[in-house]
This record gives structure tokens, C-alpha cells and sequence, in this order.
């Protein structure tokens, strides 16, 4: 997650940014990223340089990260160039954030320091929560609160601390109730041999998001059922089948639909299911494919498909037990509404409710989910959508997830390969120039394979002066430099090792001109601040 700019200023060479992450308190930052890069930073925040001279030898990109309690801890770095704009004053209390410290030498090299322009930085970080089954938390004392992967948990805080539910009138009166459905998540499972919590959920909103859709992205994480009861208690249920209390007879039903089929318009049998995956750098990957093999036979092969998203889902075993629960609802062999009397409101709260109809044999006795619930007080009526429930939903299991492997598969050096970039480099620039030759030091760096490769030092001569050159080695060949369409021709190709990109001057010692470095930081050519 990232965040909104509390500061974004540029100072000559010098960049400077503080981006407002969240409101209240992060237990942790687990990770750190710049655009789509994992990177590795010292302990005062400077990032380890990457392959192709990315953020130069560890001492051009500096980030750090602050948790967001209740008093916290100015970011120094930015004083010695930004203080008129982010005094030390300006800590922000109470709201987590990333720092971030950017600069470069000079033209020529910012697009090789900086191949994405401007640092984008992102991070992996737990939110605390009020957990009340915790008897180490008060719900007065945000201090006490910790990290929770529950869902359950994470949606009663929600309603609670953003979306202004009273606590002594809507939730204490039925923690017990709230405790069990927490409980059940929590508990352990194994699904096609990965052994979990069973239902977890992990995600991020816009403070400015509607709260009916933070709502569903969490229920959407265990199956979950939300409703109120009669008495306005918040009642939450996860994804079980659970035998209902609730008996609706002849007696109270006032009216009622009970469809036997949907139309092919209407259908879903093919579920898409995507999740966001941990193990993928946090982006959003297939899960797999759910089909309904029975629905699509009876349609005569006609397959219905959407996409089951589901980004605050971090299992891919999770995002399948989902859509096969899903599914059921989706193809469930009958569904309609129920008209009750006010009799219906003792049903409130209750995800599954039994029926006993007897003018129509089909829903003489059927168990259904209560899928929404309106009150019509013009008619004194209680009105049920409902779907025929699956009682046996829970003694079933989900296909396994079909995620890529992680692994990607090895650097094989060929031409249908790009050409091989070293990284940790022993001499962090190891060429230079003068108007005709281009000079290499001995030095040594890793290949994309683990390898280390040591190439010894040379000279190469006879070049055109203000030309820009691509340097490569390759082993049968020794270095070569190549410019213009030959060296992107040699950038395509595996068998090549890319040292990097080197220009010559002319006989006065100028180097040729770059493009300016784009708007925001950079300077205009006048005086550069010297790198610190």
C-alpha cells in the first residue's frame, strides 16, 4: 500500500517526499517496494543498488517508513534540503508514512539511477485492530491493539471505529455470538495439502470508499453473511452451513415465489477466481477456474462465466473454497421471495431459515439462505429473498488452485534470450572515456544465474568522439563497444554480457548532451547540488 503526498518538493538535484500511508498505527512494515522492485535497504534506509546501476551503489535512493503512533519521529533526512518545507515540526502523529530522499549525479546518468523516473514506493504493513477476544487489548487503549489476519474481527472493528456502529447497543450484546464466527475462521485447515487458517483476509481502501463496498471486500474473504437482528444487534455469520432455529409455516406466509430455473442470461457456471498473491509480489493472479459441469449439461453445454475477484484474499486455496461455495448459490435448483407477516421479524438475523409451504410440494419442507431481507411496512410484511440451501456445503471440498509456479525458469544465454545484466558489481563504475577510447578496469559482479563473473581490465580504442556506446563482453568474443541500432541489437541477445552505457567527449573533454531529467526534481543544467 501507498499514500497520498504530504510533501513532494525538488531542490536542484535533491528530490524529497512524505506520502500519508494510513490513519492510525501500522505493528510493522514487512516490506519496501519502488515501483514493482522488492528492494533491500541498510539500517538508515538507503537502497542497496540493483542491476543496470539502478539507484547507483546504495547512495542515491533513501527511504524509511514511521508506524503511525501517537507521537512520532521527524524525518531528519529531509531537513538539510527541505526543512523550509517540512519543518521539524511536521512529525504526523497518529498517521503512518513513508519517507522518501532521492538524488542523482548528473544527466547523463539519471536514466540509469532512475529508469522508472520519480520513485514510486509501496509497502507491506499490518494495520493493528481491536481484537476483544484478546484479553491483553482494551478497546479504550489503541495502544494495546495488534495485527489480525481474522475477518471477522477486522469487519466488527470496521463497523465499529469507521463506520460509527455503536459499540454498547450493536456488538457488546452478542460478542459471544461474534466470538464463535471468529473462532471458526481462525481454526486450521488443510485444502489440497496447504495447511491454513480457514478463512484470512488482507487488503486496503480509500478513506473516501463507500462502506457498503468495504463490506463486501471483506465479507467476500470467509463467505460471510451481515445483517441486524430485531433488537438492531450487528449479526455476523462466516461461510457454514448451520441448521436453522428459525421455522417459517403456512401460518405466516403471506405470499411467495419459488422459481425452478434461471436463463441462460440470468446463469453463472463458470467462476474465474483471482486473488492477490503474496508470493507474486502482491499482485493479482489466477486461482483458477470453477466450473458446474451439471449446470453447463443441462444448459446443453452452454458455459456462463464471470470473474470472481478477489483482492483482499491471500490464499489461493481460500479464493477456491470460496467460489465453490459460491457456486452452489449461483446454480442453486430453486430460488424466489417469501412474504411473511410481522411474524418474519423473529427471522432477522438468520442467514438460514426453514420453510414449510404447503401449497407447493417443491417448498413443502426446504432449508434456503436468506440472501436479503426488506421490511414493507406499507403491507405489515416481512419480505425474504432466499436460495435453496446446500446442507451438505461443508462436507465438500475445492478443486485446487492452479497458480503459476513462483519460480521463474533460469537465464539460459542464447539469442532468443535479452542480453545478461551483472549486478553487485565490485567497482561500481568500471568505465570511462576520453575522445577515442573507452577505458575498463578489472572488476567482478553476479550473474542473473548466481554466478559470479570477473572480467580483467582493457582498453578499448579508435572510437568516434560525443558518441554514446553500449559496452558489452561476451566469451568468445572479449568487450566490445557497440552504438546505436548495434548495441540495442546486442540487448536482445542472451549469449551478451551488458557492462553498460558509456559516451566519449570530444577533444576539449565534453561529453555529449543528455535529454533533461523530467519535471519535479532534476534542475535545469545550472548548478547541481553535490551527491551526499
Amino acid at each position: 500500500m501507498s499514500g497520498a503526498f504530504m510533501l513532494r518538493e525538488a531542490v536542484g538535484n535533491k528530490y524529497g517526499a512524505v506520502l500519508a500511508v494510513c490513519e492510525g498505527r501500522l505493528a510493522s512494515v514487512d516490506a519496501v517496494y519502488e515501483h514493482d522492485n522488492l528492494i533491500t535497504r541498510n539500517a538508515e534506509g538507503w537502497v542497496q543498488g540493483m542491476a543496470g546501476e539502478q539507484f547507483g551503489s546504495g547512495d542515491l535512493l533513501r527511504i524509511q517508513t514511521r508506524l503511525g503512533n501517537p507521537t512520532e519521529t521527524h524525518y531528519s533526512m529531509l531537513t538539510p534540503n527541505f526543512g523550509a518545507y517540512w519543518p521539524t515540526s511536521a512529525r504526523g502523529d497518529g498517521i503512518a508514512s513513508i519517507g522518501i530522499f532521492a538524488q542523482h549525479r548528473s544527466r547523463e546518468s539519471f536514466a540509469r539511477h532512475f529508469p522508472n523516473n520519480e520513485p514510486t514506493v509501496s509497502i507491506v504493513a499490518g494495520a493493528v485492530c481491536y481484537d476483544w477476544r484478546d484479553p491483553s487489548q482494551s478497546r479504550t487503549d489503541p495502544a494495546t491493539w495488534k495485527a489480525s489476519w481474522n475477518p471477522v474481527v477486522w469487519l466488527v472493528f470496521v463497523e465499529w471505529h469507521r463506520h460509527g456502529r455503536r459499540w454498547e447497543r450493536s456488538i457488546a450484546p452478542v460478542l459471544d455470538l461474534l466470538t464463535v464466527e471468529a473462532d471458526y475462521c481462525d481454526a486450521i485447515v488443510t485444502r489440497s495439502g496447504i495447511t491454513e487458517a480457514r478463512y484470512r483476509c488482507a487488503g486496503n481502501y480509500p478513506v473516501n470508499t463507500e462502506p457498503q463496498a468495504v463490506r463486501e471486500a471483506l465479507l467476500a474473504t470467509f463467505d460471510g453473511w451481515m445483517s441486524l437482528d430485531g433488537r438492531g444487534r450487528l449479526i455476523v455469520k462466516a461461510g457454514r452451513y448451520v441448521e436453522p432455529t428459525f421455522l417459517l409455516t403456512g401460518e405466516h406466509i403471506e405470499g411467495y415465489s419459488w422459481r425452478a430455473f434461471q436463463t441462460d442470461e440470468e446463469a453463472c457456471n463458470v467462476l474465474v477466481v483471482s486473488f492477490v498473491d503474496p508470493a507474486k509480489d502482491y499482485t493479482e493472479v489466477e486461482a483458477g477456474t470453477l466450473f458446474d459441469q451439471n449446470d453447463i449439461d443441462d444448459r446443453n453445454g452452454v458455459e456462463r462465466s464471470e470473474a470472481l475477484q478477489l483482492p483482499w484474499c491471500p490464499s489461493g486455496t481460500q479464493g477456491m473454497e470460496l467460489a465453490r461455495r459460491k457456486m452452489t448459490r449461483l446454480t442453486a435448483k430453486r430460488r424466489g421471495q417469501v412474504r411473511s407477516s410481522v411474524y418474519g421479524l423473529n427471522g432477522l438475523g438468520e442467514r438460514f431459515i426453514r420453510i414449510q409451504n404447503p401449497e407447493l410440494n417443491s417448498m413443502a419442507d426446504v432449508v434456503v439462505e436468506v440472501t436479503n431481507v426488506e421490511l414493507d411496512m406499507a403491507n405489515a410484511q416481512v419480505v425474504f429473498d432466499v436460495v435453496l440451501a446446500d446442507t451438505q456445503i461443508d462436507a465438500g471440498e475445492a478443486a485446487a488452485p492452479s497458480v503459476p509456479p513462483v519460480d521463474k525458469p533460469p537465464v539460459v544465454p542464447g539469442e532468443q534470450e535479452p542480453a545478461r545484466r551483472l549486478i553487485n558489481l565490485s567497482v561500481p563504475y568500471p568505465t570511462s572515456a576520453t575522445v577515442d577510447t573507452i577505458n575498463i578496469v578489472a572488476f567482478s559482479g553476479v550473474l542473473p544465474d548466481g554466478s559470479t563473473l570477473s572480467l580483467p581490465a582493457a582498453a578499448l580504442t579508435g572510437l568516434a568522439p560525443l558518441t554514446q556506446y553500449g559496452v558489452f563482453w561476451r566469451v568468445d568474443v572479449g568487450y566490445a563497444a557497440l552504438p546505436g541500432n548495434f548495441a540495442s541489437n546486442a540487448l536482445a541477445m542472451g549469449s551478451w554480457v551488458f557492462i553498460g552505457w558509456q559516451a566519449t567527449s570530444d577533444a576539449g573533454g565534453a561529453y555529449p548532451s543528455n535529454p533533461p531529467p523530467p519535471p519535479g526534481w532534476g534542475g535545469d543544467g545550472s548548478y547541481q547540488a553535490e551527491v551526499v
